[in-house]
């Protein structure tokens, strides 16, 4: 059996703090499009004293003003981990005798919801410069994949830090979304690979089957599929997997990933990816 890795790091202005060596369960919920990334974990085997510190100091109530980030990193010992989230903590409190489990809430970009800007541009700009200016708004790198040319004539704004890329949406052929701490930016109609290329690894697209990972049963959906496979640290909304089912032939082809939940835990058998992914193109043929 694969040795499972599964640890956090909580960052404060203080520092960081890698915790390992403990309990841990829960899962994470990321997509594609405005809508905040979240994680929801369980965490034991805690010392007394990091107990106390995370369920007062990580609360938003105490210095609110200070943003305390969580990192949560899964994987395999022998196939790699890595960072599966990135985001703000909610609350944390802990529950349950004997054991004491922390349960921990966060999400993606919620810290910039209490701070209120106002943002305007004085000339017309590039969608792709436009989406620096928003990186930059948030303190985060950009990842641009949009072949978009669109020139933004203005660009208004007042409100809340998290609500920039919701307006940003609003302007253009392309989903603008926070992941991991990166803006990234693709096309609304973003292409698949060619099927005839054989070589996956240069457009970095996952081959997902049963050698690779595949549990049951793909389910095919309104918009492309929904499947699951092992936990692999290396999916992210927006990419596009290759999926070959044996059970379920005709679902084979080229999905785009839109809606990623992991599932782990060190304890128990979870540890496992869901998948929803969507292909137009095969709906249309």
């Amino acid at each position: 059996m694969k040795k499972r890795i599964c640890y956090i790091e909580i960052s404060t202005p203080s520092g960081d703090k890698q915790i390992k060596n403990i309990g841990l369960k829960g899962s994470v919920h990321r997509r594609m499009g405005s809508v905040a990334a979240d994680a929801n974990i369980s965490v034991a085997n805690l010392a007394k004293e990091d107990i106390e510190y995370l369920s007062t100091y990580m609360t938003t109530y105490v210095d609110p003003e200070k943003q305390k980030k969580i990192n949560i990193y899964a994987g395999y010992e022998d196939t790699g981990y890595g960072l599966i989230f990135q985001g703000d903590i909610i609350e944390a409190k802990p529950e349950g005798l004997p054991d004491i489990w922390l349960n921990i809430k966060a999400k993606t970009n919620y810290f910039n919801r209490q701070n209120i800007i106002t943002y305007s541009t004085t000339s017309p700009v590039s969608a792709k410069q436009m989406g620096q200016n928003i990186a930059n708004q948030l303190d985060v790198p950009l990842s641009w994949k949009s072949r978009s040319q669109k020139l933004i004539d203005s660009f208004n704004f007042a409100g809340a830090k998290a609500k920039l890329i919701e307006e940003f949406n609003k302007y253009g052929d392309f989903v603008a979304f926070m992941d991991n701490g990166i803006l990234k930016v693709i096309d609304k109609d973003d292409e698949p690979p060619k099927e005839e290329s054989s070589d996956l690894s240069t457009s970095g697209t996952k081959l997902i089957n049963l050698s690779s990972g595949l549990i049951g049963i793909p389910q095919p959906t309104e918009y492309g599929c929904k499947f699951k496979t092992l936990l692999d640290p290396t999916l992210n909304p927006g990419d596009w997997v290759k999926l070959e089912s044996e059970k379920i032939p005709a679902v084979k082809g080229f999905y785009q990933i839109y809606d990623l939940n992991f599932n782990f835990s060190t304890r128990e058998l979870d540890f496992y990816a869901e998948i929803e992914g969507k292909n137009f193109q095969r709906i249309r043929k």
